[in-house]
């Protein structure tokens, strides 16, 4: 279980792969119930100011990151330091698995860049008292994220920020989510983000669920994208790239209920690399591959890990849009990976005032099940016949795959 290196080429110190030499993986349960899993992982990062250690340790943290949106592995960090210098860095797995060892196959310095490969043998383990993991996909509604402080964005004259973070932001969503996809809508701005829990005795998540057929709202805030005083070095003749902050918060609000459910904020800083009085669009790829750029779509895959593990244990509801005579259609279909034959379960859901006449919906479970005739990308189709009770279902009643 520690983390083991084979020797290569143009490596001039280990110091930090003697510390990452003490890593252990351990699992959070035991299961009699093991499948071995091997995994090849590759991390790159960018060698700032000659600091090869500092980058062969984000490329091995990206290494592991990759790692955890592939395989469902999730990496705690436990640091210890001594006089200045990482010695020891601990890991935790917070997934039905464990890693026996880990292992540097390579790396490589070229260009002020290192690229590492690690290779993880994991062993897959099922667990009693775990949830089943959800096996369709939610459709997520992510408006423009909301910026706290506008005048930040003087710094680099950055226009269309939130546009484009929100379309970073979905892409990697989309790319690496188990559980979830995107409906994008980054054009689209809601100025306070306090309104999305209740405004006027309207739930504003279930109406921008319900019109965008989507079974989450996910908000996200930018909160700070400050940087810091320019640091000069060598007597004050050469000015370092000052440090530029990220921190940013996701808030998902599930599109029934329009209930608050998650949020997480994730913070993150890097070198921005630009001349002071430059003029940086973060439509070009000239942003994202700086570091100040690659550091944000790293922290954005750490917050995707948050997001699966919170849609992983909840049931997709899907709803009844539509209904004629007997068939039914249901607003999940192929992308939210049904399929024809799959069985789901009628659920009724009646909306009640409550004290302060706001509607809240409760749902009450029926005897009524149906089988999935026609799949088309967003929504599917059933029938009721030989269903007693299906005089009572209704539009906006709930779907639950079985």
């Amino acid at each position: 279980m520690l983390i083991r290196h084979r020797p290569v080429n143009r490596i001039k110190s280990f110091s930090h792969l003697a510390a990452i030499a003490m890593l252990w993986l351990s699992a959070l349960c035991v299961s009699p119930s093991v499948l071995a899993e091997q995994m090849e992982v590759t991390g790159k990062a960018k060698i700032v100011n000659g600091d090869i250690d500092k980058a062969r340790e984000e490329a091995i943290s990206q290494a592991l990151n990759y790692a955890s949106l592939k395989a469902g592995v999730n990496f705690s960090s436990e640091q210890q330091v001594n006089q200045g210098r990482l010695t020891q860095d601990s890991f935790q797995i917070q997934r039905m698995g464990s890693a026996n060892n880990v292992e540097l196959m390579s790396e490589m310095i070229s260009e002020h860049m290192i690229t590492v490969v690690l290779q993880l043998d994991l062993s897959e383990q099922a667990f009693d008292g775990q949830c089943k993991s959800q096996s369709l996909k939610a459709a997520i509604m992510l408006p423009q994220s909301y910026l706290q402080e506008r005048e930040q964005l003087r710094y680099g004259q950055l226009a269309h920020f939130e546009q484009r973070i929100t379309e970073q932001l979905g892409k990697v969503i989309n790319a690496q989510s188990r559980y979830s996809f995107v409906r994008l809508h980054a054009d689209e701005k809601i100025d306070n983000t306090n309104q999305l829990v209740n405004f006027k005795g309207y739930r504003i998540p279930s109406w921008l669920g319900e019109i965008t057929d989507s079974q989450y709202v996910l908000q996200p805030e930018i909160i700070d994208i400050s940087t810091e005083p320019v640091q000069s070095s060598y007597m004050g003749l050469i000015d370092d790239d000052p440090l530029r902050q990220f921190i940013f918060k996701l808030t998902l609000y599930h599109g029934i209920s329009g209930e608050k459910v998650w949020t997480e904020s994730f913070a993150t800083s890097a070198p921005w690399e630009f001349e002071r009085q430059e003029t940086v669009s973060p439509a070009n790829q000239r942003f994202w591959r700086s570091s100040y750029g690659q550091a944000i779509s790293d922290i954005f895959q750490q917050s995707v890990i948050s997001l699966d593990k919170q849609l992983n244990c909840r049931p997709l509801l899907g709803q009844i849009v539509a209904r004629q005579g007997d068939r039914i259609i249901i607003n999940l279909g192929r992308k939210n990976g049904v399929k024809m034959g799959d069985k789901f379960q009628i659920v009724l859901q009646k909306n009640i005032p409550d004290r302060f006449n706001s509607m809240r919906a409760i749902a009450t479970k029926s005897r009524a099940t149906v089988v999935i005739e026609q799949v088309t990308e967003d929504s599917s189709t059933a029938m009721l016949e030989g269903i007693d009770s299906a005089d009572n279902i209704q539009l906006n009643d709930i779907a639950i795959k079985n």
